[in-house]
């Protein structure tokens, strides 16, 4: 082997060295040359033909390790310099120079990137690292051999094990890793030393995404500036131009977009970054791994292939990274650090966290007005060949404050479930628009799929009318606020908020429900166990969470019981009382904020606190019926389909039984397994039967029973 090991030399000798790339391997091959001829020495020559040298100990193998020279490394030879430098090899290899530069090493650090790098290259590397440490099965260089190819002397090799001390520059700034490869915990020496994957495409130039990065980071070259698809406003455009077009290529730029998910801040990003001409590095941070140490490391990537790739780096979601996380760390040592243009998008304002003053550019962003809505909607929608009439693309601007990205979203979504031949109609862009949003408030609240419809309800035409105004209301909201200007009057209250009271059963869910599939939204119920909490803060922060996740859905939330979260304030006796109060003036002050659509339904109005009755929009009553509303609910109590008895009773039924809605539908339901038990049309003996069952449910004696029957 110890000829074969000087032969595996001649190929770069000999090879065409023209090529910038192939010349630092002339350097490592003079290394390679002296560390081989020493090999032969001290190993001997019949250490070459043994196919299993290092994998067993043998006496003689023992003896030579004791007498061999402590620490001695395998080259020898004192010269000073090896051919070609570093100095001229940088200056002519664009990878070389960037590594040079950017972490300032020393052409000791370089002839260890250099030998970890040569396996990538050429597997010819792998054999002859080998042969170097006397055991076949070593293929990567260890710390050893490293120290041994650029040391000359025992004293020497144990000073250069500094370089892959943890705050060394290889190892700090993760340009290599040190792996074990066999076993737990064994000494430095052992350990293989592995280049990073960034950092050997740089020197190879090899294009591409770090695969490390990959189902994380997203790199497109964004078309030019579109700024009039973004919802900054004139002011803060000027203000981010001028800050990039300053700091470009002088000083590092930090700018944090911060604004309600339907501002389509990354927009905002894609804008800047075709403005400056320059790739975009998208980092998801919703979609990092769960483990914050993985996390980190994927964040302190991003960075750097943002470098390596001239790219603005843009943090989508940074909110997902927890303040004391390893990645939150990752995060401000990163903005620290990088030199280049990063752009954040978060719900909340960047605060400063500690360390070093980062100079992050604040700049809000609001949701898209309603002529970009517009005109998004009916550019999307056209290009999905739906033909849309401008009272749909209005309805759909003022219903839904998507940005353009989620509205092209919301139209790709209906234009999949529609098919290839033919274009999407209202009630699938409605149903794409819904599923934009309401997954993040799906974990907080329960979806009611709304199945119910004008049709479907019996109630006092005030009560209808009310309903009515209120759709109106939502529908029109876009007009009145914003193209009448009346949300410059308004400070608060620019949301619609409705009390439904009345007994039970008498159709406050179902009138929301019908609410909701005539204004086309998500109608999401508060499970008020989820909600309330014994423990101070934790109610108004979990009400907190699900006004802001229902403000970017664009959904209607129903607090039913409402009672329970928004009674009546009362006097202070202990410390209890005060944090009670505390959560309703909370309340109080959260629902003029909110500027979605919210319903309260109650059984008892009489404990609700005054003031929020004062703050309301509607407050839509719902009595009891009386004969002829039940006869009405009577009637739709009872599908097309179903088989009716020509003898069923619904106006004697409805005199003589005085039941809410809700207990009419359940009787119905119930008498139609009767019949249907029986093979026979649902008649007035059914229904009577499955009336009594309700009356035995509610704990009441049916009207006209006997005390025997009641027995």
């Amino acid at each position: 082997m110890s000829d074969a090991a000087s032969s595996l030399l001649a190929p770069a000798e000999s090879a065409d060295c023209a090529a910038n790339w192939r010349r630092p391997f002339q350097r490592l091959d003079s290394l390679l040359a002296a560390a081989v001829a020493e090999a032969r020495v001290r190993f001997g020559a019949e250490a070459g033909r043994d196919s299993f040298r290092g994998l067993y100990i043998t006496e003689e193998l023992a003896a030579a390790a004791l007498s061999g020279p402590l620490g001695e490394p395998l080259r020898t030879c004192r010269e000073s310099t090896l051919p070609p430098a570093w100095a001229e090899l940088a200056s002519s290899d664009d990878g070389w120079a960037w590594l040079r530069r950017t972490y300032g090493l020393t052409e000791n650090e370089l002839d260890v990137v250099l030998i970890a790098l040569a396996p990538e290259v050429d597997l010819r590397y792998e054999r002859l690292y080998g042969y170097l440490q006397d055991d076949v099965s070593r293929c990567r260089a260890t710390v050893n051999l490293i120290l041994d190819l650029i040391s000359t002397s025992p004293d020497e090799k144990l000073v250069r094990r500094t370089l892959f001390a943890a705050d060394a520059p290889l190892l700090r700034n993760n340009i290599l890793q040190l792996v074990s490869e066999e076993r737990a915990h064994p000494p430095l020496l052992a350990q293989a030393v592995v280049l990073d994957e960034q950092i050997t495409g740089v020197l190879l130039a090899v294009d591409g995404l770090d695969s490390q990065l990959a189902g994380y980071c997203q790199l497109a070259c964004p078309p030019p500036a579109r700024w009039a698809e973004t919802a900054l406003s004139p002011a803060a455009r000027r203000t981010v131009l001028g800050a990039a077009g300053a700091a470009q290529g002088r000083y590092p730029l930090r700018i944090h977009l911060h604004g309600p998910v339907g501002s389509d801040r990354a927009a905002a990003a894609v804008a800047l970054a075709g403005e400056l001409r320059a790739p975009i590095l998208t980092l998801r941070a919703a979609d990092l791994p769960t483990a914050d140490e993985k996390a980190a490391l994927v964040v302190a990537r991003s960075f750097r292939e943002a470098l390596l790739k001239g790219a603005v780096l843009f943090v989508d979601g940074e909110s997902f990274l927890p303040v004391g996380s390893r990645a939150r760390s990752a995060l401000v040592d990163g903005l620290a650090e990088h030199g280049g243009i990063t752009v954040l998008a978060g719900t909340q304002p960047w605060t400063a966290e500690g360390g070093p003053p980062l100079g992050v550019l604040n700049i809000a962003v609001g949701r898209a007005d309603l002529a970009t809505r517009r005109a998004a909607w009916a550019r999307e929608l056209d290009e999905a060949g739906t033909t849309a009439s401008t009272d749909l693309v209005d309805t759909l601007a003022g219903r839904f404050s998507f940005g353009p990205a989620q509205i092209a979203e919301a139209v790709a979504s209906a234009a999949t479930a529609a098919g290839a031949d033919r274009g999407p109609t209202a009630k699938e862009v409605f149903a794409g628009a819904r599923r934009q949003t309401s997954q993040r408030l799906a974990v907080l609240a329960r979806r009611i799929e709304p199945t119910c419809t004008w049709a479907d309800i019996v109630l006092p035409p005030d009560t209808t009318a009310q309903l009515k105004e209120l759709c109106a209301r939502v529908g029109l909201r876009s007009t009145v606020l914003t193209e009448w200007g009346f949300e410059q009057k308004l400070a608060r209250g620019r949301g619609t908020t409705a009390l439904f009271t009345g007994p039970p059963g008498t159709g406050k869910t179902t009138a929301a429900e019908v609410v909701a599939g005539e204004l086309g939204l998500d109608l999401f119920a508060i499970d008020l166990s989820a909600v309330v909490s014994k423990y101070i803060g934790e109610t108004e922060k979990n009400l907190e969470t699900i006004f802001a996740a229902a403000a970017d859905a664009d959904a209607i939330l129903l607090f039913d019981e409402a009672d329970a979260l928004f009674g009546k304030r009362s006097e202070v006796h202990d410390a209890h009382d005060r944090y009670a109060n505390i959560e309703t003036s909370y309340l109080l002050q959260r629902m003029e904020q909110y500027d979605g659509i919210a319903v309260l339904a109650t059984n008892l109005r009489q404990n609700l606190d005054e003031a929020f009755t004062r703050r309301l929009q509607f407050i839509v009553e719902f009595p009891f019926p009386d004969d002829e509303l039940r006869e009405g609910i009577w009637r739709i109590a009872f599908p097309p389909g179903a088989p009716l008895a020509e003898t069923l009773d619904v106006v004697g039924l409805a005199h003589d039984f005085r039941l809410s809605g809700a207990n009419i539908r359940n009787a119905a339901l119930h008498s139609a397994f009767l019949a249907a038990a029986r093979s026979e049309s649902i008649g007035t003996a059914h229904v009577r039967q499955a009336i009594w069952r309700e009356f035995q449910k509610m704990g009441r004696v049916p009207p006209g029973a006997t005390a025997e029957q009641v027995w």
